[in-house]
């Protein structure tokens, strides 16, 4: 072993002289020996399928004779854990009680073991619990090569080094020079922080440093190993510096903290085959320029509970900087909020936010592509929807029947929950969209669209990918998220591109800013191109680690944000409100999804080539509320597509919306679709709305002026609303010839050119 450090600041620790020892103790602490009562250091833990936890148990007073215990789970949950010297094992789902009993006095203490699926990944294939307790056993007594830190200080490296930078400083702050230095350590991770308070990698000024963790890829069964080409596993990281650091992760992810990490002025460039940045209880960028290329998210977090110190954990927070993101998973993936917001411009600290990311197939890092296939539709249908095989599955598109085959199954232990069952039918080249239907019988061969079990609404396809999700509700099957099946594994299990039981690259979630809480955006520059989602807030019905239940709203207060996404633009579980800034969607599925979508101010301007806006089923009753700022939809004016579509009521109280799609002016509509369509009533009684293709129900207007500016076609290109009582004029596109133009407006009666 050597001690390897050219600079070292050393602060020599405080030591107090005793005076007298246990004479000084006050009376009550004074004991004959006796046990007096045991703890234990958790009171509830939760585990995926196949993690180890050890507990660790705390007997009083400190001087007891007798410390013999004994662990125990009661028999009849000996399927769900066991417990070994205080080392949890989880078994399989389920909740169990560990008791630890002294034997002097039968004290007990209890610890209440959750023990969920083995990915523990959330909704949409993004994991959420990942093994990280078998690396923490790591010791480097004995091995060469290893820099041991195990006080505070700060320590300075240089030069071409083939060894590793081991800290095991207890409550010290260390901070390592890094001054022209390339780490090579093929055996552990080539920086290991086992325990400090906190650890400072400093990138000097005019210097280029280099990482490279030289170890074969991580397979999964490999202890001791540090997860990161930086690890820390107990202490906060800041990455600083004015220089260069590339981190080369080939063996797993990049930069792994299991606390907070904080990145500050550094030019750093991470390439890393699963994570670019972990850090387990919070993410932050300060300002610098971040490039990071990656097989699986690009920033991420894993907790969501209350620190001792009463701190929310788990959230992604970019204040400033220039943050470059190409991944094969997510961008971000937040284990609570996803944050954008700028430092005020007048701040000696301003940085201004520049991020842009690219995920999957959108992006450099080099995966493995799983197309989609345009002759054949997949259905994953839940096992609600299968029934137990009694059913037969048909499509109806363009007038004719397609009888859906079955496939294959997928197990229960996947992120969506129990077994899904994959269905193909044939896909005719020049479908649009389609509408299933479940038949009673297994072996049903005469189909009819007025006498079936259960239908669906008529779904537009989608071209980047061909599997979508199907559950069901009374008689009505829902469709769900879109997916691309693969063989290798039935498909899709795990978010678009993936499926359970595959390992394949494609299989993650790869959405450009996902949060399992909030995503918030104050301000900054964001452009994102996502295989996926380009913005995603969930709301799971089950709660966070801090005991709520997660929000699943996206709020945007500022900013210039720039998407185009395979699938939807922005989704929010729950709420989706636009108060200031700029939206551009350029390409998207669905546009604006949410259960409740609110318009205040700024201005968005959205492309999709199934619903412009779409207020979906959830928690509450669907709503689109509009009261101010500037919205532009664009949808094709052919298909069942709308371009604003509300499952519930549309209410404008204020701002302006120009709408497009399909319909007429006359309220009729092909299929159903209209630029304006809702399930209940739209209320109109301030602002601007110019529909283009007809809305479906009439509204309930006050205040405003109804318009008929035109009930023939509309054709394509710039156009300009004028209106009698005022001079505003609004310039707009259109990208679609339209079947007539219908304008309600405070502003009065209007004329289209």
């Amino acid at each position: 072993m050597k001690n390897r450090f050219l600079a070292f600041t050393f602060v020599l620790p405080l030591i107090m002289a005793g005076c007298g020892g246990n004479s000084n103790k006050p009376e009550e602490y004074i004991s004959d020996g006796s046990v007096t009562s045991v703890s234990l250091n958790a009171s509830s833990i939760s585990l995926s399928v196949g993690v180890t936890y050890q507990l660790s148990a705390t007997i009083a007073p400190k001087d007891a004779i007798n410390t013999n215990i004994t662990w125990s789970i009661p028999e009849a949950d000996s399927a769900i854990a066991s417990v070994a010297n205080g080392k949890v094992s989880a078994l399989s789902v389920g909740k169990t009680t560990v008791t630890v009993t002294t034997e002097d006095g039968d004290y007990t203490a209890k610890c209440a073991v959750t023990v969920v699926s083995e990915c523990g990944a959330d909704d949409d294939g993004g994991s959420t619990g990942e093994d990280d307790d078998d690396d923490d056993d790591y010791d480097p007594t004995g091995l060469e090569n290893v820099t041991q830190i195990t006080e505070a200080g700060t320590y300075s490296f240089t030069g071409e080094l083939n060894e590793q930078i081991y800290v095991n400083a207890p409550d010290a702050k260390v901070e390592i020079e890094l001054n022209g230095v390339t780490l090579n350590y093929s055996e552990n991770s080539p920086i290991y922080v086992a325990t400090c308070d906190s650890i400072d990698i400093s990138a000097k000024k005019k210097t280029t440093n280099v990482i490279n963790d030289n170890r074969e890829a991580y397979s999964g069964d490999e202890e001791g190993q540090g997860k990161g080409a930086i690890y820390v596993a107990d202490g906060d990281l800041k990455l600083k510096g004015t220089g260069t650091l590339t981190i080369n992760g080939n063996y797993y992810n990049g930069i792994h903290g299991k606390d907070d990490v904080k990145i500050q002025k550094q030019t750093l460039n991470v390439n890393a085959v699963n994570h670019g940045i972990k850090g387990n209880d919070s993410i932050t960028i300060n300002s610098g320029t971040i490039n990071i290329v990656c097989g699986g998210d690009g920033l991420k977090t894993e907790n969501s509970d209350i620190s001792s110190k009463g701190n929310q954990r788990g959230s992604v927070a970019i204040i400033g900087g220039n943050v470059t993101i190409n991944s094969w998973g997510d961008a971000i993936d937040a284990s609570y909020n996803a944050v954008f917001e700028e430092l005020a411009a007048d701040s000696e600290d301003y940085v201004p936010i520049e991020f842009t990311a690219k995920t999957n197939k959108y992006s450099s890092y080099d995966g493995d592509v799983i197309e989609p296939d345009t002759t054949k539709l997949y259905l994953k249908l839940d096992s609600n929807a299968y029934g137990n095989g009694n059913y037969t599955f048909a499509c109806y598109i363009n007038n004719q029947w397609y009888k859906a085959t079955y496939l294959t199954k997928q197990g229960g232990g996947g992120p969506n929950g129990g077994t899904k069952y994959i269905f193909q039918l044939e896909r005719p080249s020049d479908a649009s969209s389609f509408v299933l239907y479940r038949f009673s019988g297994s072996n049903v061969t005469n189909f009819s669209t007025t006498s079936y079990n259960a239908k669906s609404e008529a779904k537009t396809f989608n071209s980047y990918y061909d599997m979508i999700s199907v559950s069901i509700s009374g008689s009505t099957l829902n469709f769900g998220s879109w997916s691309t099946y693969s063989s290798g594994g039935g498909g899709g299990g795990w978010g678009p591109g993936g499926q359970e039981g595959n390992t394949d690259k494609a299989n993650s979630s790869a959405k450009g800013i996902k949060a399992a809480n909030e995503v918030i955006i104050n301000s900054g520059t964001i452009d994102l191109k996502a295989y996926d989602d380009g913005i995603h807030a969930n709301a799971n019905e089950a709660n966070l680690e801090n005991g709520y239940a997660p929000l699943g709203n996206v709020t945007i207060n500022g900013g210039t944000t720039t998407i185009f996404a395979s699938d939807d633009g922005i989704h929010a579980d729950n709420i989706l409100v636009i108060n200031a800034g700029e939206v551009l969607i350029t390409d998207s599925y669905e546009g604006l999804e949410g259960n409740v979508i609110k318009v205040n101010g700024g201005k968005a301007t959205v492309y999709a080539s199934d619903d412009g806006v779409n207020a979906a089923s959830g928690t509450a009753s669907p709503q689109i509320l509009v009261s101010g700022g500037y919205l532009d939809v664009t949808v094709p004016t052919n298909g069942d597509t709308d371009g604003i579509d509300s499952n519930g009521i549309y209410k404008q109280t204020g701002g302006v919306v120009i709408v497009r799609g399909p319909g007429r002016a006359s309220g009729s509509g092909g299929g159903g679709s209209f630029a304006l369509d809702t399930e209940s009533t739209v209320t109109l009684t301030g602002g601007t709305i110019a529909v283009f293709g007809g809305i479906e129900r009439t509204p309930s207007a006050s205040g405003v002026a109804k318009t008929l500016c035109s009930s023939s076609t509309v054709s394509a290109g710039e156009h300009s609303l004028t209106f009698a009582n005022s001079d505003v004029i609004y310039v707009f596109t259109l990208k679609y010839s339209t079947n007539g133009c219908i304008v309600y407006s405070a502003l009065g009666s209007a004329t289209l050119k």
